[in-house]
């Protein structure tokens, strides 16, 4: 019986250490670890805006320049709700916008609650890529207990998930 439960006991704590946050590759840093081509970067897309927190995530758990992204995260205009994704190298890989509901354009909302009838939208991030250059609507969605991700681009047309840029799981969470 004693084997038995530890066995228990080690299956739920292997499952728990399996099933941590995505995101463990994502860290807080201080604004004087991000590099200064990003930092300049940041200056020169956004001059007027305050960058209130940086991030660094390394995709794919790697170390190496190509998979290391520099995030900014700020306020426009004193709104929160921005952030811009950049190489260590300075070059610019998306931007996102949050939406609260009621401002997400009519044909995208509308297409959106035409197919997802059982959900309520909850909010949206508008994101542009660069390389090669999209526009991503990215919806969340809330049912009773369900949350779901849909993803448009700006005429309304549902985007499949597997056709998305792995940058957008950050954004997820």
């Amino acid at each position: 019986m004693r084997n038995i439960f530890s066995l228990l006991i080690s299956i739920l704590i292997s499952i728990g250490i399996y099933a941590q946050d995505v995101n463990d590759n994502v860290r807080y840093i201080p604004e004087s670890q991000v590099p200064p081509p990003v930092l300049d970067r940041q200056g020169e897309l956004f001059p007027t805006n305050f960058v209130s927190e940086w991030q660094v995530q390394e995709m794919d758990g790697m170390q190496d320049a190509q998979n290391i992204r520099y995030i900014a995260k700020f306020e426009e205009d004193g709104r929160p709700g921005f952030s811009a994704s950049y190489l260590p190298n300075g070059i610019l890989i998306f931007n996102s916008e949050f939406m609260p509901s009621e401002i997400i354009p009519a044909k995208v909302r509308l297409k959106v609650e035409g197919d997802y009838k059982d959900y309520t939208i909850r909010h949206a991030d508008f994101i542009t890529f660069y390389n090669p250059k999209r526009e991503i609507y990215m919806i969340k969605l809330l049912d009773d207990i369900n949350v779901r991700y849909a993803f448009y681009n700006t005429a309304g047309n549902k985007i499949p998930k597997d056709s998305l840029p792995q940058e957008i799981v950050l954004l997820m969470n």
